[in-house]
């Protein structure tokens, strides 16, 4: 009776931990949005040039990078229990600098670095501890949750910088006061399941009987291919990724000072709609099986990021919104399957430890991609103008793509090649003994 109680306990401890872990995560998620309805007034406020807002969107990139290497060749994931907290607290003390940042600009740049830090620090242990506690069910989670954070952050950014008082410090003070509560969560759920995760352990994925919603490469195109330890060392899988998330972050950060600042619109909140309809059709469009049941394999999605931006790019220079709509809807519906599908195929199989190791680099390296493509978009703006600067990323995103695209199909030629050429070898082995 008493071990039943335990066991009672244990479960409801992993489940809240795992609530826990979960909610934080996408609230961090959440927060890296949150200044992105904000930068137009940034730029009234305090004389923020496109190339100035640029680098402050992307310096949050920063350090989210940085950490994220550490993460994945560190001891970071192995200290899941006391990262995590860390990581809650810094999101908390981000948004406090920056809103003091509201009168002190330079102050906005540090608090940007620690919104980054704390994505970075809740991304791999977060992963960890979902797969520890939910087995594919929480590998599966963590691809989901990043785009739900991204679109629900994006969502209510603009609503609370549009329709609320004091917009350029409401949004942090929300997202402050969130973040308090899931700490204290977090906290009791630490306590409750004291076992989980433990520094000295590495389970094995749960062993469950999982739906075909659950596990990505379950009978999903490319990813029917034989899992290999190569696989997350796939640079196709990665430059896609980094294409998923770059195109959310030029289409939030990018497109909507670039339809203020030609006049195609001078409302904030249609100009941030349509930069963000990406987001939020990929946020949709992953709840409707994008990247699991429907376009599941990386050169569909590389192909439809690609087209995508490129409409939205061609209505930019046309000053059409409802083009630019277009374009960042399809952009959106490529995002969702892009960032799940290429996450998946590099971590199927993996164990809590490794799944946060490789999610860590896979996140680096997508975010470096968001990170350079909004920075040279800053650049090419200042130098050659809104729709010059706007056009020639919309160049480089493309061949970039299709680059992606190139090393994936070549890629899937080789594992085919090697499926079929190595039962023909062993019969030739066993005809020659």
């Amino acid at each position: 009776m008493t071990m039943k109680v335990a066991a009672g306990r244990g479960d409801a401890g992993t489940r809240l931990l795992a609530g826990a872990s979960g909610v934080g995560f996408i609230l961090a998620i959440c927060g890296s949005n949150a200044m992105t309805p904000l930068l137009p007034g940034y730029m009234d406020r305090h004389g923020f040039g496109p190339a100035a807002a640029a680098v402050l969107f992307a310096t949050y990139f920063v350090a989210l990078i940085v950490i994220l290497l550490i993460s994945a060749r560190g001891p970071l994931i192995r200290h899941t229990r006391k990262v995590l907290p860390i990581a809650f607290l810094t999101a908390i003390v981000g948004d406090l600098v920056e809103i003091i940042g509201a009168w002190y600009p330079l102050l906005l740049f540090p608090g940007r670095l620690m919104t980054g830090a704390s994505v970075a620090l809740s991304t791999g242990a977060a992963a960890a501890m979902m797969v520890a506690a939910r087995g594919e069910k929480g590998r599966a989670f963590m691809a989901t949750g990043s785009l739900i954070g991204a679109g629900t952050g994006l969502i209510a950014a603009i609503l609370i910088a549009v329709y609320l008082p004091w917009q350029l410090v409401t949004v942090y003070a929300v997202h402050a006061v969130a973040m308090t509560i899931c700490l204290g969560f977090l906290l009791a759920g630490l306590r409750a399941a004291p076992d989980l995760l433990a520094p000295d352990r590495d389970p094995a994925p749960l062993v469950v009987e999982p739906e075909l919603a659950d596990v990505p490469s379950a009978h999903t195109g490319d990813l029917d291919v034989v899992v290999d330890s190569s696989r997350s060392r796939d640079p196709g899988a990665y430059l896609v990724g980094a294409l998923a998330w770059a195109i959310g972050a030029l289409a939030v950060g990018a497109m909507p000072n670039a339809i203020l600042a030609t006049g195609i619109s001078d409302s904030l909140l249609v100009a941030q709609c349509v930069g963000g309809a990406c987001l939020i059709v990929s946020m949709l469009a992953n709840f409707a099986g994008v990247g699991l049941r429907v376009i599941t394999t990386l050169p569909a999605v590389g192909s439809l990021l690609a087209l995508g931006w490129s409409i939205a790019i061609a209505g930019l220079a046309m000053g059409r919104l409802e083009v630019i709509l277009l374009g960042t809807v399809i952009g959106g519906i490529g995002q969702a399957g892009g960032y799940r599908v290429a996450l998946a195929y590099i971590t199927v199989g993996l164990t809590p430890i490794q799944q946060g190791r490789v999610a860590a680099t896979f996140s680096a390296f997508a975010y470096s991609g968001a990170g350079v493509m909004v920075v040279l978009d800053g650049v090419a703006g200042q130098l050659a103008g809104t729709i010059g600067g706007a056009v020639t990323i919309g160049v480089v995103y493309a061949v970039t793509s299709a680059v992606a695209i190139g090393l994936v199909l070549r890629r899937t030629r080789r594992t085919t090649q090697s499926a079929v050429t190595r039962p023909v070898d062993r019969e030739t082995a066993d005809t020659a003994s």
